[in-house]
This record gives structure tokens, sequence and C-alpha cells, in this order.
């Protein structure tokens, strides 16, 4: 009799087990598919090719889990419950995102690649000597740095600060702008993404107006124009439960219109575009996010110009800017295929900038398109 229950007792235990997988199976490949996932804000895996050559030639299987996992039924529900989970377990961090006080989620800083180090700054030092003139560099912490006073108990960074250090000393010619004092342990980064904030990009622009343009900073207006910016460490870190956060329309006391021409020749007329509020990356509110090459001309009539290479860390920067230059460029070498020398003119009168977060410029190879 026991021998017979123990039998009934696996034979339904297998049963529901195989029931269970077959409605999760059936249930997963009905759910209705998206294309875009909002919260982690990037394209979803498309379905695999049924083609000969990729079912045999071994693709299939791995384009299929890729596909299954991105499609999940409720994935995001299952991601901020895997976030949920550890978190209770005693978790101080989730794919890389330390869960800070007061809302804040940083993203870890535990490595770098050296050689692209190197070139960059190998770069940055010939095009000096070509366009014969000193490059202003800035190199940006990440919030990892600058939000420190945030972080989790544990948490480990590496110092963001000394290895800044460590690369400006590398550049003796070039005028250097650090802005880690400035920016540590203040509220000038975004709590929901890897950016800085208006607090940031002023604090930044304060430093440039004292080293490179030698003029007052303006005084600034701003302006609510969204209060629900989730950004990429809310995405990244699975903590869907995380109340979104505003973004600021940037205006100067005096009124300086502004217009926009990117590559393919599309013109804005403000530096803002409001039709990117209603999307989930709501940080390409500002210049319209990346673009190879964008031309700004202001209504400032002093006859300067900047030349900025950049991320996108100088986006928000660029409100300020426009009150210290007649025109700006902005470059990124991501996409960028001409030779930025050449929109180097007048010595004289233009400026030029690299402006990079430290996880850009060490952990990628871009600015080698410099030269």
């Amino acid at each position: 009799m026991k021998k017979k229950k123990m039998r009934i007792i696996q034979i339904t235990t297998v049963s529901v087990f195989v029931v269970l997988i077959f409605a999760v199976t059936i249930t997963n490949l009905a759910y209705p598919k998206a294309t875009f996932s909002e919260n982690e804000n990037r394209v979803l895996s498309p379905f695999p090719s049924l083609s000969l050559s990729n079912i045999f030639g071994g693709d299939f299987d791995d384009q299929f889990e890729t596909w299954f996992a991105d499609h999940f039924f409720a994935r995001d529900t299952w991601i901020q419950a895997k976030a949920a989970a550890r978190i209770s377990a005693g978790a101080i961090e989730n794919n890389s995102v330390y869960l800070g006080s007061n809302g804040h989620l940083i993203g870890s800083y535990t490595s770098y690649d050296t050689a692209a180090i190197g070139l960059n700054i190998q770069s940055i030092n010939e095009f000096s000597q070509e366009i014969k003139q000193k490059v202003n560099v800035m190199i940006v912490p990440g919030s990892a740095y600058g939000s420190s006073q945030c972080l989790p108990s544990g948490a480990y960074n590496l110092d963001e600060a000394d290895l800044i250090s460590q690369i400006y000393a590398q550049m003796p010619e070039q005028n250097t702008l650090n802005v880690c004092e400035e920016l540590h342990n203040t509220d000038a980064y975004f709590k929901t993404d890897h950016h800085w904030n208006t607090a940031g990009a002023y604090a930044a622009y304060q430093k440039i107006c004292a080293s490179v343009t030698k003029t007052v900073p303006q005084s600034f207006t701003y302006t609510e124009v969204a209060d629900d910016f989730k950004g990429t460490m809310y995405s990244k870190s699975g903590a869907f439960w995380n109340q979104g956060e505003s973004l600021y329309r940037i205006d100067p006391a005096s009124d300086n219109p502004a217009t926009v021409t990117m590559e393919d020749g599309t013109v804005m007329d403000s530096l803002y575009n409001d039709v990117n509020l209603s999307g989930k990356d709501k940080y390409t509110y500002y210049v319209d996010g990346n673009h190879a090459y964008e031309k700004i001309q202001t209504s400032v009539n002093n006859g300067k110009k900047a030349v900025i290479v950049k991320d996108s860390y100088a986006h928000i920067l660029v409100p300020y800017l426009a009150q210290e230059y007649s025109e700006i460029d902005l470059i990124d070498l991501r996409y960028y295929k001409n030779a930025v020398s050449s929109l180097v003119s007048d010595p004289g009168s233009t400026d030029v900038y690299v402006i990079y977060s430290l996880d850009e410029f060490a952990g990628t190879r871009s600015l080698a398109a410099l030269w």
C-alpha cells in the first residue's frame, strides 16, 4: 500500500510538472509579442529565421532561446520579481546597479580598458598637433563617484577621480578641465539614469567659463517638462517600482533663439525636441539625442565657435554653452566619418572640446577616429 501511495505521488508530481511546462509554453507562444521593451529601452529579439542554413548551422537554438527569453509572458513582472528577491536576500545590487538610498540607482564602476585609454589620449594629443591648438578636455566621472553618499554599505567602485587625474597627467599640452571636486557628493546626477542632471552640467559650464571662455556664467530658469523620466539605470536594474523624476528646460535670462541642423539637413528651431518627451528615452529631449553631426546656430553675436567632440553627457550641457558661442558643432565619432579638423577653419575664434564620460573614454576607442 505504501509503495502504491508513493507511486501515485510520483505520477502526480510528474504530471503537474508536465502540465505546468506545457501551459507555460502555450501561454508564452500565444502571448502578444512586442518589438520594443519600454522598461529596458531596447529592441527585443525577432523570431529566428527558419532557413535550413540557420537550423543546421547551429544558430537557430541560440537565437530561439534569446527570442523566448525576450518575449516571455509578463517579462517585466519576472524581471522586477528577480530584483525584489535579490534585495530581500540581502543583495545591494542587481545587474551591476547598486540600489542606493533615496531612490538612487547607481551603476557600478569596477573596470576599464587600459589600451583604450592610451589610444584615446594619443589621438587627442596628435589631433591637437594637427590643428595647432590646445584641446579642452573634460572627462566626467559617473554617479558611482558623484553620488557616492547614496551608495549602500559594502559597495565597491574604482577611484574615478584618481583615474581621471592619471589620464590628465598624460595630456600636459591640453587644457584639462577637472570637475570631480564640483560633482562629488552633490545632487548632480539623475537618480534613475547614468547622466548628470542640470545641476551637474551647470557646474561644468561654470568651469568652462572660468577656464576657456573667460566670461561670467549666466543665470538660467528651469521649467519642468516631464516628471516621469526613467533612465538607463532604471531599465538595467529591474527596480521598476522606483518613481520617475523630473526633466527641465534650461532657459537663459535673456532670450537666445537657436536652430539645430542635423547631418541629414533636418532643422529644429529649438535646442529641445518636445516630441521625445512622449517616449521612454526622454533624455533625447536635449538636442534630439545622438547624431553624427549637429550644427547649432544661436543669436549670440560674438563670432565665436565651439567644436565639441562628445558623447551624450554633452547634450544637457549644450543649452548652457549656447550662451557663449554664435555657433557650436557637435560631433559623435561613433557615427561621424569626415575629418574633424576641417571644422576648425579659424583657430583664433574656435574652441575645441572633447567632452566624454569616464565610462566612455576608458571603455571604448571611438576617439581613434579623431586622427
